[in-house]
């Protein structure tokens, strides 16, 4: 069952990327809204079925539930206000609920804050370096960063805990880098200036084969 879900998410970012290039932005939200729900369905089969660490499992179906608020959010924001907000702060907290599992499956260590720092430092000098339009919200996309940082550092940690579980962490630790681009893109997209329509459609393809990755972890758990 989760396979067709994925299927159905898969149909539904590419009509979503159709109608977005066709200027038909009033389908937007709708495909948009759907491809989430079907990573959720898709997550949803997953736990349902899953014979590993069932808290692993929640919190990664808790921060798919978290996406899809997120995503709805920004479908429906136009000028950067409370929806904005509010969808930046589901992300976070899909962030945040992923970070938690990862922790499960693999204790920090001090390397982890040590990559952060460097995943952080990297997104900074692109903050400083770039020319961009924050619009007021650059403390926001600071706090994002950090905890994006944080969840890409516990992801490519998985790297340690891996055995037995290859295909699991593998999976994993490619949404975690996934997520990753995707931000980078969208930040490029929402505040970049010159930045191309394209860059939104290339985000939608980053973002919605994380959430698969994602997904699909928890039926591999």
């Amino acid at each position: 069952m989760y396979l067709i879900m994925e299927a159905l998410m898969l149909i539904s970012l590419g009509g979503l990327i159709a109608v977005f290039e066709s200027g038909l932005s009033e389908w937007v939200i709708i495909l948009k809204s759907a491809a989430s729900l079907f990573f959720v369905l898709a997550g949803l089969c997953g736990y349902r079925k899953s014979k590993g660490n069932r808290k692993v499992s929640l919190y990664i179906l808790l921060a798919l539930c978290c996406s899809m608020a997120g995503d709805v959010f920004l479908a429906l924001d136009t000028e950067k206000g409370i929806m904005f907000i509010l969808g930046v702060a589901s992300f976070a907290a899909a962030h945040v609920m992923f970070s938690i599992a990862f922790c499960k499956m693999c204790k920090i260590q001090k390397r982890d804050f040590a990559v952060t720092g460097m995943i952080l430092g990297v997104l900074l000098v692109i903050m400083c370096v770039g020319t961009f339009d924050f619009q007021g919200l650059f403390p926001v996309v600071i706090g994002y960063a950090a905890v994006i940082s944080f969840m890409v550092a516990k992801a490519l940690s998985l790297w340690r805990c891996r055995q037995g579980r290859e295909r699991v962490t593998g999976l994993m630790m490619a949404g975690g880098v996934a997520f990753l681009v995707s931000d980078l893109l969208l930040f490029f997209w929402m505040f970049g200036v010159g930045i191309p329509k394209e860059m939104q459609s290339a985000n939608w393809i980053m973002y919605y084969l994380a959430q698969m990755f994602q997904a699909h972890a928890l039926n591999e758990n």
